[in-house]
Order: C-alpha cells, then sequence, then structure tokens
C-alpha cells in the first residue's frame, strides 16, 4: 500500500524520485576531463580511480579488493605547532603523503625557490633567501615524518644563515639546531598558517605515491607480544618522551602523585574505568553498589635501541593485568 502511494505522488515507479536506479550505470557516458584555468589550483582534480581497457586475460575480472584500513581515533584533528623547550614541530592530521604536495606548493606560492627535493625521504632544502635590509641570506630544509600515531605527520623545519661566504653549489653542512631560533619559528607559523588555511585540500587530495613510501608506522606503538603486559615503545629521545608522557597523563586527568625525572618514574593514581569521576553507561544503568579501588602504579620510561619504553607496574607488586593494560592503553591514546 506504501509502494503505491509513493507511486500515485510520483515519488516511486519508473520515473519517480525514488525509482530502482540498478544498472542505470551501464548507460552512463563518458565526460570530458574538466579543464581547471591556469590561475587555480588543480592538482586536487584527480582521477580517482583507473579503468582498465579490457578484461586482464583469463584471470577473474572481479575480485575482493582488501579491506579498508581500521580507522584511527587518535588521528589529530587540523594543525598544531607543538613545542619542547627550543624545539618546536607542525602537528599535521593527515599521512606524510597527503602532506608531500601541499608542502610543496608552498614553496612555489610564497616564492621561495628551491634547491632539491626528495620526495622518498621527504625533504625539501630552498636556495639561500636575502634577508631584507641585510647582507644575512637564509636557508631553509623541511622535513616531513610520522606523527606519534599513524594517519598524523610531523613538520621540522632547519635553517642556517651566512652573510654570501658560501659559494653558489657549494654543499651546505646542516647543524642539528637551527642556527637563528627566531627566523626558524618565522617560517614555521608561516608554513603552519598555510597547511591549516588547506587541511580539507590535502586531506581530500590523493597521496603522492613518491612521498606515500615515507614510512607511515607511527612513533608509538603498543607491545604485549614478549613480556606479556602490555608496554608502550616510543621511538623519540627521551627528554620529549619524558615530557609527552607526562601530558597525556595530565591529558587523559589521570592523578598524578609524584614523578621523579633523574629515576625516570611517574607514580600515579588508576581506577581502570573509563572515566574516574563518573561511573560508565553500564554503571549508571545498573548502579554500582561499591566503588572501584583506584590503584597506585609506576610508570617508568627505558631506553631501548630504538627510543623509549613506557611501562607500568602497580607499586605494591600486586597483580592488575587489566588496569594495567588499560592505564598503558590510555596514556598512549592521549599522546599528542
Amino acid at each position: 500500500m506504501l509502494v503505491q502511494g509513493c507511486s500515485w505522488l510520483g515519488i516511486g515507479g519508473d520515473e519517480g524520485w525514488l525509482r530502482d536506479r540498478e544498472g542505470e550505470y551501464l548507460e552512463a557516458r563518458i565526460t570530458p576531463v574538466m579543464d581547471i584555468p591556469a590561475e587555480l589550483d588543480s592538482y586536487t582534480i584527480d582521477q580517482l580511480y583507473y579503468i582498465p581497457p579490457e578484461a586482464p586475460g583469463e584471470r577473474e575480472v572481479y575480485v575482493v579488493p582488501p579491506a579498508p584500513k581500521p580507522i584511527d581515533t587518535r588521528v589529530r584533528e587540523g594543525v598544531v605547532i607543538q613545542r619542547f623547550g627550543d624545539r618546536a614541530w607542525i602537528v599535521v592530521g593527515a599521512t606524510p603523503g597527503q602532506v608531500w604536495p601541499t608542502l610543496r606548493d608552498y614553496f612555489a606560492t610564497e616564492g621561495l625557490p628551491v634547491a632539491s627535493e626528495d620526495a622518498v625521504a621527504g625533504v625539501v632544502e630552498t636556495e639561500w633567501v636575502p634577508q631584507d635590509d641585510s647582507d644575512v641570506r637564509n636557508r631553509y630544509r623541511v622535513r616531513v615524518e610520522p606523527g606519534l600515531h599513524a594517519g598524523n605527520s610531523e613538520v621540522y623545519i632547519l635553517q642556517v644563515d651566512d652573510e654570501g661566504e658560501t659559494a653558489e653549489g657549494q654543499a651546505v653542512t646542516w647543524p642539528s639546531d637551527s642556527e637563528n631560533l627566531e627566523r626558524e619559528a618565522t617560517m614555521l607559523a608561516s608554513l603552519s598558517m598555510y597547511l591549516a588555511d588547506r587541511t580539507d585540500i590535502y586531506r581530500g587530495s590523493s597521496v603522492s605515491m613518491l612521498a606515500g613510501s615515507i614510512e607511515a608506522q607511527g612513533k608509538a606503538r603498543l607491545d604485549d607480544s614478549e613480556s606479556g603486559s602490555t608496554r608502550l615503545e616510543l621511538r623519540i629521545d627521551f627528554d620529549r618522551a619524558w615530557s609527552q608522557v607526562g601530558q597525556a597523563i595530565g591529558n587523559a586527568e589521570i592523578e598524578l602523585l609524584s614523578s621523579d625525572r633523574d629515576e625516570r618514574r611517574y607514580i600515579v593514581s588508576f581506577t581502570g574505568t573509563e572515566n574516574q569521576e563518573e561511573p560508565g553507561f553500564f554503571g549508571r544503568l545498573f548502579g554500582r553498589d561499591e566503588e572501584v579501588e583506584a590503584r597506585q602504579f609506576d610508570v617508568t620510561l627505558s631506553d631501548t635501541a630504538d627510543g623509549i619504553l613506557v611501562e607500568a607496574r602497580v607499586s605494591d607488586g600486586a597483580p592488575a593485568p587489566y588496569q594495567q593494560d588499560l592505564l598503558v592503553r590510555t596514556i598512549n591514546d592521549n599522546l599528542i
């Protein structure tokens, strides 16, 4: 009766709004490629799918596509500048392969001459750029690499300067830190604003095939294969790991009892619930006769061949596998 009504109103049926569209793709026409004016960006207008000209021999025409990668809920939205002491870098909520085309476009838009670029390594180096009203010249090295979590990227800038004594074409010896932190900060702010203004563009555009070879594995990885307890592996130096683990504890609103940087240890109080102040959905639904006991944990950082290992143990040595696992995972989820 409902279908007849829809047909009578002009909604259903062969000519209605809700008609059966199965098979209409067989009658679709191929239209010319969109012509984008030269003064407008065109790199986001790409062919999304490749259509083969003929069936691939005797093989099956229809194959099962690979399962999509799970959505990583830790992907950071937008663009932020992360700071630690004198060090600063840009955190972008996109993969290096997505960021790379926009990063290259930045230099063309700003009129900065590029001396070399390596998409596989994710590195761009500029030519010497004169500084206004001065004999000083600046040169920049920009590097994009994976962030702490898969789906994020980090962009680093290195700066050197001279007064014209470096010969044209002479190789530059890049220092470990920028020679002028103010110039680095200026460049960092300019690039971060450019990336932030184009968030939708590089998140929606196709991935650079060359830059797609940049390692996509995040610098933070959970591991429970060897010890039987969940551990967090961070491929960063201790100074940054110490700062970011402490920041993650604060972001998760875990109660911090004390910290000792020399001992590489945080002592926290953790209940092992989704929210330490309010009960979860089932707790509110069925009520909770007794409160979950908060346990005291030692969160320790130790060196490994590749970086830092973060572990959590109950301070009194009693077993608490569920709470230990959730504590480490909570720290991981709150890393920035």
